[in-house]
């Protein structure tokens, strides 16, 4: 199996996840070291302009806030 890397999460995120987002979507990543490689975040910054969080992003959550990660609350207690 391959190992991700920057530019291979770059293709999937370019190819299939961010063309099948909606317009005011915010988009959160976590901290895995391809998430936040330099063409990663430019790609965020361009493509999520203030509206995706992560290592190196303008929004900044606290880890594991009810406001971003409601189903961990509803579903697991």
């Amino acid at each position: 199996m391959p190992t991700v890397t920057s530019n291979n999460y770059l293709d999937m995120l370019q190819l299939y996840a961010a063309p099948q987002f909606p317009e005011v979507v915010i988009f959160q990543q976590d901290d895995a070291p391809p998430h936040y490689g330099n063409i990663v975040r430019e790609f965020l910054d361009t493509t999520f302009p203030q509206r995706w969080i992560g290592r190196g992003a303008v929004m900044a959550w606290p880890p594991r806030s009810p406001d971003i990660t409601p189903l961990d609350f509803y579903l697991w207690g």
